[in-house]
């Protein structure tokens, strides 16, 4: 029990540390005259050491102290939450919600952001870009839509089906277009570093997601996926919303100045999805004790 509680703390520390090393590298680490990364700078090294590690150390434990479940039902993983965890799911999931509608209602503001000035000659965003922005966050609206739909279903106890599944489909959609949009927007940017961990963390949210769909689609459930990706999501929200929150915060130039409206409106969505997918988490390392590990293949013949 104590060692799948020392996962979270382990979560809980590198994330910590790497939102540090995360604001410091946003705030310091580039050169004002040219923004380009300064050389050497030693907290931006260092997260990329401890982000690499992190991945490693969430993955090995993840199959080391959580393989043993896989095959387990989505019944037995993550059914029966309290009204705590209901609703905490809830208000994320609202929060993802009122932000989304909000970037709707913004929408011409998100596509001022797409116009590129090609000197002094203004090229605006494309019909297929003013409908990617359209459906990227109509389809945030909609995962929201989707995980309160789950919250409430665990609520009211009602019977896991196929449909729970649906429920966290949608996200993936929604991550996977936001990876394409993620790209465009800085294809152009020599600075890697300034969006680089905002492409892993969709990564890791879409494959979260993916996980907990994962038990009601295919016929073996794998729990050390879903604790490794969760864990590397949450890991990541941290460095990622943490470290970006901070260096706004500490230089205060605010949100808006530094992120515009699609980079404030990404961070507040992820930070709701990230506190969504911690209550899922939690749940899901106090029922492990409880869940009997899968019979081998050799012993399953037999028992036959």
């Amino acid at each position: 029990m104590k060692r799948n509680w020392m996962y979270l703390i382990l979560i809980v520390l590198a994330g910590a540390a790497g939102a540090v090393l995360r604001g410091s590298s946003l705030l310091y680490g580039c050169e004002p005259e040219t923004g380009l990364p300064v050389p050497g700078y030693l907290p931006a090294t260092a997260l990329i050491v401890l982000t690499v590690c992190a991945i490693v150390l969430f993955a090995v434990l993840s199959r080391m102290w959580f393989g043993k479940v896989d095959g387990c039902q989505f019944e037995q993983l993550f059914s029966g939450m309290g009204k705590v965890a209901g609703v905490l799911c809830a208000i994320a999931a609202i929060g993802m919600i009122l932000f989304s509608a909000l970037s709707v209602l913004r929408l011409p503001e998100h596509l001022l952001e797409q116009t590129v000035d090609l000197n002094g000659s203004l090229m605006y965003p494309s019909a297929l870009i003013v409908a990617a922005v359209a459906v990227l966050w109509v389809l945030a609206l909609c995962s929201g839509i989707s995980l309160l739909l789950a919250a409430a279903a665990q609520l009211r106890g009602a019977e896991v089906n196929r449909r729970t599944g649906i429920y966290f489909t949608v996200p993936m959609f929604w991550c996977c277009l936001d990876l394409i949009m993620l790209y465009h927007e800085n294809s152009g940017n020599p600075v890697t570093s300034q969006y680089s961990y905002a492409l892993l963390l969709v990564i890791a949210v879409m494959t979260a997601f993916y996980s907990i769909g994962g038990f009601l689609f295919a016929a073996k459930g794998s729990a050390a996926r879903f604790f490794a990706s969760v864990g590397v999501a949450l890991y990541l929200a941290c460095v990622h919303v943490g470290g970006t929150a901070a260096s706004c915060l500490l230089s205060g130039d605010g949100f808006y100045s530094q992120l515009g409206v699609t980079g404030t409106m990404r961070l507040a969505v992820y930070a709701c999805t990230a506190v969504y997918l911690l209550v899922y988490l939690v749940h899901a390392l106090h029922r492990v004790p409880g869940i009997k590990a899968a019979p081998e293949p050799a012993e399953q013949e037999q028992a036959e």
